[in-house]
């Protein structure tokens, strides 16, 4: 998969849309203008979570993007990673972070400007990346938050009708969702009956267990050690699929019955990031104009 219009159609929309952040950024006011993008961030980020996986963490996210080249450079550089080591106690207490913020955003709270913004963004993933791997994602992304939130499929569905049969809970409720889903990230660790169509998947015929993918995974999830990667980390980047050498692991829709290891839908993640960013943007020039 190295190398294939896949993964030049994903840098494609990865670089597409940090080039009209940055419009946004250099001529609105951005912090003013996400309530306008809110159905632009529901579509994106809560239906294609729910339906796919983190579509928009892997394929759009600017953030995402410049914390992946981080990640490869300092890689390239300095070669093993070093960092805070996963689910250790100072990584699930600074994973509270990401939820902090999101409750920060759902309250009317007065915020910075735009060069306070993009200054706490670019230390955040350039400082904190060569820090730990993924610093800003893991930490202090709110819409990371949310993903993981919508990825834990029955604690989101609970939550929401809750929130539609007792609207008098609002604000409140949202944020309760929120320090829900804090608790069940650090507690549970992945995302295992979520509804998702895409996962990452590992043919255990072809499988050598030489733990290349691991170590290529931004997050350093244990991909070697399971069939279908349904850590809460995992943002679809396929990093792991690139580095297999024996084409052991796909990104699609398997076919999990005994003796059946297909894998289906390889276009699947480019082709719904491509659907849902089409309707988001109708969805954001309607409320615009």
């Amino acid at each position: 998969m190295k190398g294939s219009f896949l993964d030049k159609l994903r840098s494609i929309m990865q670089w597409g849309f940090l080039v009209a952040m940055v419009y946004l950024f250099l001529f609105t006011d951005i912090l003013a203008g996400m309530h306008a993008a809110v159905p632009f961030f529901i579509w994106l980020v809560v239906v294609g979570n729910f339906l796919m996986g983190k579509l928009f963490c892997s394929h759009l996210c600017p953030a995402g993007l410049l914390s992946e080249l981080v990640f490869k450079l300092k890689r390239k550089i300095f070669g093993n990673r070093w960092g805070i080591r996963r689910w250790s106690l100072p990584d699930n207490i600074l994973r509270s972070l990401k939820y902090l913020f999101l409750i920060a955003v759902i309250y009317p709270l007065q915020m910075p400007g735009n060069c306070f913004v993009i200054g706490f963004l670019l230390a955040a993933i350039i400082i904190g990346g060569i820090f730990d791997d993924m610093f800003f994602c893991k930490y202090f992304c709110f819409i990371n938050a949310v993903s993981n939130v919508v990825r834990l499929t029955v604690f989101f569905i609970i939550s929401i009708a809750a929130i539609v049969i007792f609207p008098s809970l609002g604000t409140t409720g949202l944020i309760i969702m929120a320090v829900g889903g804090y608790m069940l990230e650090i507690y549970f660790k992945k995302a295992e009956y979520n509804l998702s169509l895409l996962h990452v998947h590992r043919d255990v015929r072809k499988c050598t267990g030489c733990g290349d993918c691991s170590k290529a995974c931004p997050f350093a999830v244990d991909i070697k050690s399971v069939k279908r990667v349904v850590d809460i980390d995992c943002n679809l980047c396929g990093e792991c699929v690139r580095e297999c050498r024996h084409d052991a692991l796909k990104m699609g829709i398997c076919n999990t019955r005994e003796g059946q290891n297909r894998i289906r839908g390889i276009w699947f993640a480019p082709l719904a990031t491509a659907i849902l960013l089409a309707i988001s943007f109708y969805a954001l020039v309607k409320e615009l104009f």
